[in-house]
């Protein structure tokens, strides 16, 4: 067995041959919105901080990601987790990872979330809502990168979305 094959089995990653539909939206979910990703500043210190905040909002945010994370089915999330860690050992001095490694997160994100009901996702999104307003923080991002690769990342985001709704239980 090759050393690729062996690694692959250990990470729990599926030969192309078995992926299903998640796996193959979660692929085009990455070469699609690769391009956008590799123009984010991975080291500003934005991504450290929620600005203004509310703190309670921000509790009530991890509460729902709790419970959501409470249902998760245990083999997805490690799969998810390993993946993970794979990738922070690939990333490279701009904060940046390989598509493969992006791939396989996008993927290992989707099963994980098709494991859990569709209304504590709902309840995750409403309260991320509450937390980091749309208004305030999407134009500015949007404005510090290329707004075709960003309208093309969000397009395939919400493809990715209805596929993993899809499979959800």
């Amino acid at each position: 067995m090759s050393t690729a094959v062996g690694a692959a089995a250990v990470l729990g990653a599926a030969p192309a041959a078995f992926a299903d539909k998640i796996d193959d939206a979660a692929t085009k979910l990455s070469e699609a919105s690769y391009p956008f990703l590799k123009e984010i500043d991975w080291t500003s210190p934005v991504y450290g901080s929620l600005p203004n905040a509310n703190p309670v909002k921000v509790l009530a945010l991890i509460n729902k990601a709790l419970v959501m994370g409470a249902s998760m089915d245990s083999a997805a999330l490690k799969k998810g987790v390993l993946a993970h860690a794979s990738a922070i050992g690939h990333v490279d001095s701009k904060g940046m990872i390989p598509l493969p490694d992006y791939t396989a997160i996008n993927a290992a994100i989707g099963h994980i979330v098709a494991s859990v009901p569709k209304n504590q996702v709902i309840d995750v999104f409403n309260a991320a809502g509450d937390v980091v307003r749309k208004e305030e923080v999407g134009a500015y991002m949007k404005s510090l990168v290329n707004s075709g690769d960003a309208e093309a990342a969000y397009k395939a985001f919400w493809e990715f979305k209805d596929v993993v709704a899809a499979a959800q239980r």
